[in-house]
């Protein structure tokens, strides 16, 4: 009824105004409609001290990044600083993600907050908390034979290579976990996202219950192969998928040239969320190895998104297809396969071809499998299908 007392000049200059601040709140806007979230989430995963470092860590990257994750355990393993914490990014805006390590013997407690910490989480911080950062880097661990998910398999001493077996182990195991975790914080309820970081089987990690999993960005392997596997599974099996910038070596960032293209070279590759691993500079350190050069690369790189169109388009079309259960390493030709056995021909051969295959197709190049676990079969979202074993797909368009 207010409307109609409103005289025609009125109402054409609020509509006025409105074009006028669309106009000028440009992709922000578009991007966050009426309290939606982020279409990118820019951050730092918080990885050392106590509750001060965090609140050191987020006003030093205010303004120019959106996200926090509350990294050290000293943090969440102490409800009652942790949610000081939270309270504290969510009155300066900040998204965040709540870190939970492994349990230090069998399988409970985990390592974070009192139980009921989380059952209360999205009630008091709504949509500011997106979840818990469960577990560290599984897949790696499994590649590298450190804190195996799966200790052992038939056979494995033997050259009795059972890859399905084997795979299919990791998934039971890394998902019982997973479950195992969440009822010890929340039995009765739906459980938060599920976000990890990894260096390899992110396909499996996905399949095991993450929603989320950052792909490392670490010393001087592939960005391109880190990309393509972690995007390829998340597209495919319709989660989502990030990118953690992690340590150059001996415990320290690259420099802040580097920082600065492997941050834009995430976001243009579609990355959702676009993170700096902040970590002791040495083990009894209460400070970050982030720089004032490493923040001004991450001011330069937020100016950078707002200047910039990113595109809607999927950025790739093309998939290398690995065959099923193949939980070869990718680091390296020699690399291992699920952690269990030494690099095999066929290693050799992929490692060869997707390389190759990245050198022709660049960043519009997603490496897959060509089945879920059991052989289930799975609809691959790509134009152009190149296998493994030679055969080649070519559709008319993405199904």
């Amino acid at each position: 009824m207010l409307l109609k007392r409103r005289t025609a000049g009125t109402v054409l200059a609020v509509l006025l105004v409105f074009v006028l601040l669309f106009t000028l709140a440009g992709e922000d806007l578009l991007s966050q409609k009426a309290a939606s979230k982020p279409t990118v989430f820019v951050g730092v995963d918080v990885a050392y001290g106590n509750e001060t470092a965090v609140y050191a860590a987020a006003n030093a990257v205010y303004g120019y990044a959106n996200l926090i994750i509350v990294g050290s355990l000293n943090v969440t393993e102490d409800t009652a600083a942790l949610t000081r914490v939270c309270n504290f990014l969510f009155q300066k805006g900040f998204y965040f993600i709540v870190y939970v390590g492994f349990a230090q013997t069998d399988y409970l407690p985990p390592r974070g907050p009192d139980p009921a910490f989380f059952s209360s989480a999205s009630i008091q911080w709504g949509g500011k908390f997106l979840g818990i950062y469960l577990f560290d880097e599984p897949g790696g661990k499994q590649l590298d034979a450190s804190e195996k998910v799966v200790p052992s398999v038939p056979n494995e001493t033997f050259d009795v290579r059972d890859y399905s077996y084997a795979s299919e182990a990791y998934v039971a195991t890394l998902t019982g976990d997973l479950a195992i975790s969440l009822d010890w914080f929340n039995p009765s309820h739906a459980h938060p996202q599920l976000f990890t970081s990894d260096y390899g089987l992110y396909w499996y990690d996905y399949l095991s219950g993450y929603d989320a999993v950052f792909t490392e960005f670490v010393g001087n392997q592939s960005r391109q192969i880190a990309v393509a596997l972690d995007r390829g599974a998340a597209h495919t099996l319709g989660e989502e998928w990030g990118v953690i910038i992690t340590y150059q070596g001996n415990s320290s960032i690259e420099n802040p040239t580097q920082l600065n293209n492997d941050l834009k070279f995430a976001w243009q590759s579609g990355a959702k969320y676009i993170i700096i691993f902040d970590g002791n500079s040495t083990d009894a350190s209460t400070s970050g190895v982030l720089t004032q050069a490493h923040l001004n690369a991450m001011e330069q790189f937020w100016n950078y998104t707002r200047t910039n169109v990113r595109s809607n388009q999927y950025p790739a079309e093309t998939a290398y297809v690995l065959p099923a259960d193949y939980g070869y390493g990718f680091r390296s030709s020699s690399d291992t396969i699920l952690g269990f056995w030494n690099a095999d021909l066929l290693s050799v051969e992929v490692w060869s071809n997707a390389n190759s295959l990245l050198t022709t197709y660049g960043n519009n190049l997603d490496i897959v499998y060509a089945s879920r676990i059991d052989s289930q079969s799975i609809t691959l979202p790509y134009k152009t299908l190149i296998f493994w074993n030679g055969t080649t797909i070519q559709r008319s368009s993405t199904p």
